[in-house]
Protein backbone atom coordinates (compact mmCIF):
# COMPACT_ATOMS: atom_id res chain seq x y z
CA UNK A 1 0.00 0.00 0.00
CA UNK A 2 2.94 2.65 0.93
CA UNK A 3 4.99 1.17 -1.74
CA UNK A 4 2.95 1.29 -5.22
CA UNK A 5 -0.11 -0.19 -3.89
CA UNK A 6 -2.02 2.75 -3.16
CA UNK A 7 -5.72 2.78 -3.86
CA UNK A 8 -5.69 6.68 -3.67
CA UNK A 9 -4.07 9.34 -4.38
CA UNK A 10 -3.81 12.53 -1.79
CA UNK A 11 -1.61 14.11 -3.73
CA UNK A 12 -2.97 14.65 -6.73
CA UNK A 13 -6.03 16.39 -5.00
CA UNK A 14 -3.57 19.08 -3.12
CA UNK A 15 -0.27 18.82 -4.63
CA UNK A 16 2.70 16.96 -3.12
CA UNK A 17 4.25 20.97 -2.49
CA UNK A 18 1.49 21.68 -0.09
CA UNK A 19 1.76 18.33 1.66
CA UNK A 20 5.47 18.48 2.51
CA UNK A 21 4.60 22.26 3.60
CA UNK A 22 1.94 20.94 5.71
CA UNK A 23 4.01 18.53 7.66
CA UNK A 24 7.14 20.51 7.60
CA UNK A 25 5.65 22.98 9.30
CA UNK A 26 3.23 20.86 12.01
CA UNK A 27 5.48 20.75 14.86
CA UNK A 28 5.65 24.87 14.95
CA UNK A 29 1.78 24.79 14.64
CA UNK A 30 1.32 22.34 17.31
CA UNK A 31 3.79 23.89 19.68
CA UNK A 32 2.24 27.65 19.03
CA UNK A 33 -1.33 26.01 18.97
CA UNK A 34 -2.40 27.65 15.38
CA UNK A 35 -1.45 26.79 11.79
CA UNK A 36 2.10 28.73 10.50
CA UNK A 37 1.37 31.63 8.06
CA UNK A 38 3.00 29.27 5.47
CA UNK A 39 0.36 26.87 6.35
CA UNK A 40 -2.73 29.58 6.16
CA UNK A 41 -1.49 31.48 3.29
CA UNK A 42 -1.30 28.19 0.93
CA UNK A 43 -4.92 27.64 2.02
CA UNK A 44 -5.91 30.94 0.88
CA UNK A 45 -3.64 31.15 -2.09
CA UNK A 46 -5.70 27.61 -3.43
CA UNK A 47 -9.19 29.50 -2.33
CA UNK A 48 -9.63 26.26 -0.38
CA UNK A 49 -11.33 28.65 2.57
CA UNK A 50 -13.75 29.27 -0.54
CA UNK A 51 -14.47 25.75 -1.67
CA UNK A 52 -18.21 26.40 -0.65
CA UNK A 53 -18.64 29.63 -1.81
CA UNK A 54 -19.84 30.24 -5.46
CA UNK A 55 -18.04 31.58 -8.66
CA UNK A 56 -19.16 34.89 -8.37
CA UNK A 57 -17.52 35.39 -4.88
CA UNK A 58 -14.52 33.89 -6.20
CA UNK A 59 -15.04 30.63 -4.61
CA UNK A 60 -14.45 27.56 -5.79
CA UNK A 61 -17.78 25.94 -5.45
CA UNK A 62 -16.98 22.69 -5.33
CA UNK A 63 -19.78 19.68 -5.38
CA UNK A 64 -19.84 17.79 -2.29
CA UNK A 65 -17.39 14.84 -3.08
CA UNK A 66 -14.78 16.75 -3.99
CA UNK A 67 -15.05 18.73 -0.65
CA UNK A 68 -15.02 15.71 1.07
CA UNK A 69 -12.14 14.59 -1.25
CA UNK A 70 -10.19 17.64 -0.43
CA UNK A 71 -10.45 17.68 3.31
CA UNK A 72 -9.47 13.97 3.47
CA UNK A 73 -5.91 14.71 1.42
CA UNK A 74 -5.57 17.96 3.57
CA UNK A 75 -5.95 16.03 6.71
CA UNK A 76 -3.32 13.18 5.11
CA UNK A 77 -0.98 16.06 5.18
CA UNK A 78 -1.52 16.70 8.72
CA UNK A 79 -4.13 16.46 10.91
CA UNK A 80 -4.84 19.95 11.92
CA UNK A 81 -4.06 21.58 8.32
CA UNK A 82 -6.72 19.08 7.07
CA UNK A 83 -9.34 20.24 10.02
CA UNK A 84 -8.41 24.01 9.84
CA UNK A 85 -9.05 23.39 5.65
CA UNK A 86 -12.59 22.01 6.41
CA UNK A 87 -14.08 24.55 9.36
CA UNK A 88 -12.45 27.28 7.93
CA UNK A 89 -14.49 25.80 4.12
CA UNK A 90 -17.35 25.41 5.88
CA UNK A 91 -18.17 28.71 6.86
CA UNK A 92 -18.69 28.91 3.03
CA UNK A 93 -22.24 27.98 3.02
CA UNK A 94 -23.64 31.05 5.08
CA UNK A 95 -22.71 32.76 1.65
CA UNK A 96 -26.23 31.27 0.40
CA UNK A 97 -27.93 32.09 3.88
CA UNK A 98 -26.99 35.83 4.68
CA UNK A 99 -28.20 38.63 2.71
CA UNK A 100 -26.77 39.06 -0.76
CA UNK A 101 -25.45 42.09 -0.23
CA UNK A 102 -23.87 41.22 3.39
CA UNK A 103 -22.53 37.78 1.45
CA UNK A 104 -20.37 39.88 -0.82
CA UNK A 105 -18.62 41.74 2.23
CA UNK A 106 -18.22 39.23 3.77
CA UNK A 107 -17.33 36.54 1.48
CA UNK A 108 -15.60 38.77 -1.34
CA UNK A 109 -12.00 39.16 -0.33
CA UNK A 110 -9.82 36.15 -1.46
CA UNK A 111 -8.54 35.27 2.09
CA UNK A 112 -12.17 35.20 3.62
CA UNK A 113 -12.57 32.83 6.37
CA UNK A 114 -15.18 32.37 9.14
CA UNK A 115 -14.74 30.81 12.66
CA UNK A 116 -17.08 30.57 15.03
CA UNK A 117 -19.80 28.16 16.81
CA UNK A 118 -22.80 26.91 16.03
CA UNK A 119 -23.79 26.42 20.01
CA UNK A 120 -26.02 29.03 21.04
CA UNK A 121 -24.33 30.60 24.11
CA UNK A 122 -24.98 34.13 23.09
CA UNK A 123 -27.56 36.60 24.01
CA UNK A 124 -29.04 38.92 20.94
CA UNK A 125 -31.23 41.65 22.40
CA UNK A 126 -33.29 43.09 19.98
CA UNK A 127 -32.57 47.05 19.23
CA UNK A 128 -33.62 49.47 16.23
CA UNK A 129 -31.64 48.49 13.39
CA UNK A 130 -30.61 45.13 14.68
CA UNK A 131 -29.56 43.50 18.08
CA UNK A 132 -26.89 44.11 20.93
CA UNK A 133 -25.37 40.40 21.46
CA UNK A 134 -23.00 39.29 24.07
CA UNK A 135 -21.49 35.99 24.51
CA UNK A 136 -18.64 33.63 24.62
CA UNK A 137 -18.82 30.03 22.87
CA UNK A 138 -16.37 27.18 22.59
CA UNK A 139 -13.81 26.00 20.47
CA UNK A 140 -13.83 28.62 17.09
CA UNK A 141 -11.61 26.67 15.41
CA UNK A 142 -9.20 29.04 13.42
CA UNK A 143 -9.84 31.78 15.06
CA UNK A 144 -6.60 33.38 14.52
CA UNK A 145 -6.94 34.03 11.20
CA UNK A 146 -11.00 34.53 10.31
CA UNK A 147 -12.17 37.60 9.12
CA UNK A 148 -15.31 37.01 10.04
CA UNK A 149 -16.64 35.34 12.93
CA UNK A 150 -20.26 34.16 13.44
CA UNK A 151 -22.30 32.61 16.55
CA UNK A 152 -25.57 31.37 17.23
CA UNK A 153 -27.74 33.34 19.66
CA UNK A 154 -30.85 33.32 21.43
CA UNK A 155 -32.60 35.99 20.42
CA UNK A 156 -34.48 38.38 23.09
CA UNK A 157 -36.37 41.03 23.93
CA UNK A 158 -36.77 42.77 26.44
CA UNK A 159 -34.18 40.58 28.32
CA UNK A 160 -36.91 37.68 27.19
CA UNK A 161 -36.14 34.89 24.97
CA UNK A 162 -38.49 35.05 22.01
CA UNK A 163 -40.55 32.29 20.86
CA UNK A 164 -39.24 30.09 17.82
CA UNK A 165 -41.06 28.44 15.47
CA UNK A 166 -39.86 25.24 16.70
CA UNK A 167 -41.27 25.63 19.93
CA UNK A 168 -38.22 26.73 22.11
CA UNK A 169 -36.58 29.93 22.36
CA UNK A 170 -35.92 32.28 18.30
CA UNK A 171 -32.06 30.71 17.55
CA UNK A 172 -30.08 33.07 15.09
CA UNK A 173 -26.44 33.33 14.16
CA UNK A 174 -24.63 36.41 13.94
CA UNK A 175 -21.71 37.39 12.05
CA UNK A 176 -19.03 39.87 13.75
CA UNK A 177 -16.53 42.23 12.89
CA UNK A 178 -13.05 40.50 14.01
CA UNK A 179 -12.33 43.71 15.90
CA UNK A 180 -16.09 42.70 18.20
CA UNK A 181 -14.36 39.82 19.09
CA UNK A 182 -12.03 38.55 21.76
CA UNK A 183 -10.13 35.73 21.12
CA UNK A 184 -9.34 33.72 24.71
CA UNK A 185 -6.16 31.64 24.48
CA UNK A 186 -7.94 28.71 26.14
CA UNK A 187 -6.92 25.25 23.19
CA UNK A 188 -4.49 23.23 24.76
CA UNK A 189 -5.78 19.63 23.93
CA UNK A 190 -4.21 16.73 23.21
CA UNK A 191 -4.57 16.61 19.36
CA UNK A 192 -5.33 18.99 16.66
CA UNK A 193 -3.34 21.79 18.31
CA UNK A 194 -2.64 23.57 15.60
CA UNK A 195 -6.83 24.38 15.07
CA UNK A 196 -6.26 27.07 17.33
CA UNK A 197 -9.89 26.32 18.43
CA UNK A 198 -9.92 28.87 21.24
CA UNK A 199 -12.91 30.46 22.96
CA UNK A 200 -14.27 33.32 21.66
CA UNK A 201 -15.78 36.03 23.68
CA UNK A 202 -18.43 39.24 23.12
CA UNK A 203 -18.82 41.87 25.59
CA UNK A 204 -21.05 44.07 23.97
CA UNK A 205 -21.61 44.42 20.33
CA UNK A 206 -24.10 45.98 17.80
CA UNK A 207 -24.89 44.17 15.09
CA UNK A 208 -27.19 45.15 12.38
CA UNK A 209 -30.04 43.51 11.18
CA UNK A 210 -29.18 42.71 7.92
CA UNK A 211 -25.92 40.97 9.37
CA UNK A 212 -28.14 38.37 11.10
CA UNK A 213 -29.04 34.99 9.62
CA UNK A 214 -30.61 31.31 9.73
CA UNK A 215 -28.75 28.25 9.87
CA UNK A 216 -31.86 25.75 9.78
CA UNK A 217 -34.48 28.20 8.56
CA UNK A 218 -35.58 29.57 5.48
CA UNK A 219 -34.62 29.38 1.71
CA UNK A 220 -31.16 30.35 0.47
CA UNK A 221 -31.10 33.04 -2.16
CA UNK A 222 -28.52 31.45 -4.04
CA UNK A 223 -29.48 28.40 -6.41
CA UNK A 224 -26.44 26.53 -5.55
CA UNK A 225 -26.75 23.25 -4.85
CA UNK A 226 -24.86 22.52 -1.55
CA UNK A 227 -26.92 25.43 -0.07
CA UNK A 228 -29.70 23.23 -0.11
CA UNK A 229 -27.76 20.66 1.88
CA UNK A 230 -29.35 19.94 5.24
CA UNK A 231 -26.62 21.36 8.09
CA UNK A 232 -26.78 18.65 10.14
CA UNK A 233 -26.08 15.81 7.19
CA UNK A 234 -23.65 18.74 5.30
CA UNK A 235 -22.12 18.58 9.34
CA UNK A 236 -21.79 15.42 9.48
CA UNK A 237 -19.90 14.39 5.84
CA UNK A 238 -17.38 17.65 6.39
CA UNK A 239 -16.40 16.56 9.98
CA UNK A 240 -16.23 13.01 9.29
CA UNK A 241 -14.00 13.41 5.79
CA UNK A 242 -11.29 14.21 7.97
CA UNK A 243 -11.06 11.68 10.01
CA UNK A 244 -9.90 8.65 7.04
CA UNK A 245 -7.54 10.85 5.68
CA UNK A 246 -5.71 11.25 9.51
CA UNK A 247 -6.00 7.27 9.36
CA UNK A 248 -4.61 6.85 6.23
CA UNK A 249 -1.48 8.21 6.87
CA UNK A 250 -0.75 6.73 10.28
CA UNK A 251 -1.53 3.48 8.44
CA UNK A 252 1.31 4.43 6.17
CA UNK A 253 3.97 5.41 8.95
CA UNK A 254 2.88 2.52 11.23
CA UNK A 255 3.60 0.25 8.09
CA UNK A 256 6.55 1.50 7.61
CA UNK A 257 7.67 1.63 10.69
CA UNK A 258 7.20 -2.36 11.04
CA UNK A 259 9.40 -2.89 8.03
CA UNK A 260 12.18 -1.54 10.03
CA UNK A 261 11.73 -2.55 13.88
CA UNK A 262 12.73 -5.55 14.93
CA UNK A 263 9.89 -8.24 17.39
CA UNK A 264 10.10 -7.47 20.89
CA UNK A 265 12.54 -10.67 22.25
CA UNK A 266 12.30 -12.13 18.79
CA UNK A 267 14.39 -12.53 15.51
CA UNK A 268 12.23 -11.19 13.06
CA UNK A 269 10.99 -7.86 12.25
CA UNK A 270 7.35 -6.70 12.81
CA UNK A 271 6.41 -7.03 9.26
CA UNK A 272 7.41 -10.74 9.10
CA UNK A 273 4.37 -11.87 11.59
CA UNK A 274 1.07 -12.65 10.67
CA UNK A 275 -0.86 -11.11 13.65
CA UNK A 276 0.65 -7.71 12.87
CA UNK A 277 -0.29 -7.83 9.21
CA UNK A 278 -3.42 -9.27 9.59
CA UNK A 279 -3.97 -5.84 11.92
CA UNK A 280 -2.84 -4.01 9.47
CA UNK A 281 -5.58 -5.46 6.42
CA UNK A 282 -8.16 -5.12 8.88
CA UNK A 283 -6.82 -1.12 9.51
CA UNK A 284 -6.76 -0.50 6.13
CA UNK A 285 -10.01 -2.13 4.97
CA UNK A 286 -11.99 -0.65 7.51
CA UNK A 287 -11.13 2.68 6.34
CA UNK A 288 -11.27 2.08 2.85
CA UNK A 289 -14.75 1.22 3.69
CA UNK A 290 -15.63 3.53 5.43
CA UNK A 291 -14.29 6.68 2.98
CA UNK A 292 -16.09 4.44 -0.01
CA UNK A 293 -19.64 4.62 1.42
CA UNK A 294 -19.15 8.36 2.26
CA UNK A 295 -18.11 9.05 -0.86
CA UNK A 296 -20.39 7.19 -2.18
CA UNK A 297 -23.45 8.80 -0.69
CA UNK A 298 -22.19 12.26 -0.89
CA UNK A 299 -23.10 11.39 -5.22
CA UNK A 300 -26.06 10.21 -4.56
CA UNK A 301 -26.52 13.51 -2.10
CA UNK A 302 -25.74 15.72 -4.77
CA UNK A 303 -27.20 14.01 -7.93
CA UNK A 304 -30.85 14.66 -6.54
CA UNK A 305 -29.87 18.14 -7.05
CA UNK A 306 -30.44 19.89 -3.82
CA UNK A 307 -33.71 18.09 -2.64
CA UNK A 308 -32.35 14.56 -1.72
CA UNK A 309 -34.58 12.25 0.15
CA UNK A 310 -34.85 11.23 3.45
CA UNK A 311 -33.35 8.13 3.56
CA UNK A 312 -30.69 9.40 0.92
CA UNK A 313 -29.57 11.63 3.49
CA UNK A 314 -29.81 9.06 6.25
CA UNK A 315 -27.39 7.05 4.20
CA UNK A 316 -25.14 10.33 4.08
CA UNK A 317 -24.69 10.50 8.25
CA UNK A 318 -24.51 6.93 8.55
CA UNK A 319 -21.76 7.02 5.83
CA UNK A 320 -20.38 9.83 7.29
CA UNK A 321 -20.59 8.06 11.25
CA UNK A 322 -19.52 4.89 9.60
CA UNK A 323 -16.15 6.57 7.91
CA UNK A 324 -15.24 8.40 11.71
CA UNK A 325 -15.94 5.14 13.51
CA UNK A 326 -13.78 2.85 11.09
CA UNK A 327 -10.85 5.32 10.87
CA UNK A 328 -11.07 5.40 15.14
CA UNK A 329 -11.33 1.71 15.27
CA UNK A 330 -7.97 1.62 12.60
CA UNK A 331 -6.41 3.47 15.32
CA UNK A 332 -6.98 1.18 17.68
CA UNK A 333 -5.74 -1.81 15.42
CA UNK A 334 -2.45 0.19 14.79
CA UNK A 335 -1.54 1.90 17.95
CA UNK A 336 -0.21 -1.80 19.56
CA UNK A 337 2.15 -2.39 16.30
CA UNK A 338 3.01 1.31 16.99
CA UNK A 339 4.57 1.29 19.91
CA UNK A 340 5.67 3.92 22.27
CA UNK A 341 6.93 5.93 19.59
CA UNK A 342 3.15 7.33 19.05
CA UNK A 343 3.82 8.85 22.96
CA UNK A 344 6.41 10.74 21.07
CA UNK A 345 5.68 14.64 20.95
CA UNK A 346 8.05 15.06 18.15
CA UNK A 347 6.72 12.19 16.11
CA UNK A 348 4.46 12.53 13.27
CA UNK A 349 3.03 8.96 14.18
CA UNK A 350 1.86 9.99 16.88
CA UNK A 351 0.77 13.55 16.02
CA UNK A 352 -1.40 11.70 13.70
CA UNK A 353 -2.33 8.85 16.17
CA UNK A 354 -3.53 12.04 18.95
CA UNK A 355 -4.90 14.30 16.28
CA UNK A 356 -7.57 11.19 15.38
CA UNK A 357 -8.68 10.75 18.39
CA UNK A 358 -9.31 14.51 19.28
CA UNK A 359 -10.93 14.33 16.24
CA UNK A 360 -13.09 11.63 17.12
CA UNK A 361 -14.65 13.89 20.00
CA UNK A 362 -16.60 15.92 18.04
CA UNK A 363 -20.15 16.16 18.24
CA UNK A 364 -20.95 16.16 14.78
CA UNK A 365 -19.67 12.60 14.41
CA UNK A 366 -21.36 10.40 17.20
CA UNK A 367 -22.82 6.74 17.80
CA UNK A 368 -25.90 8.48 19.19
CA UNK A 369 -26.81 9.12 15.57
CA UNK A 370 -27.77 5.53 14.30
CA UNK A 371 -30.39 4.66 16.10
CA UNK A 372 -32.77 7.65 14.81
CA UNK A 373 -30.60 7.10 11.48
CA UNK A 374 -32.13 3.42 11.41
CA UNK A 375 -35.59 4.26 12.08
CA UNK A 376 -35.91 6.56 9.20
CA UNK A 377 -34.49 3.90 6.86
CA UNK A 378 -37.32 1.33 8.31
CA UNK A 379 -39.97 4.01 7.89
CA UNK A 380 -42.76 3.43 5.70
Amino acid sequence: YTRGMRWWEPEAVIGREVAELARAEAAEAEARSALTPAQVAAIVERGWFKAWVPREFGGLELDLESGLRLFEAAGWADGSFGWSVMIGAGGGVFAGLMQEATAHAVFDPKEAVIAGSGNPRGTAERVPGGFRVRGRWQWASGAPWATTFTANCVVTEGGQPVPGANGGPLIRAMAFEPAQVRTLSTWDANGMRGTASHDIEVADAFVAEERMFSVFEGEPWHPGTVFRVPFVEFAEATTAAVLPGIALRLFELVADSARERGEYGGPRLLAERDDVRARLADALVGIEAGRTLLFDAARQTWAEAGRPAAATLARLSLGANFAAASALRAAGLLAPIGGMGLNQRASEAGRAWRDLLTAGQHGAIRPTVLAPRGAELLAD
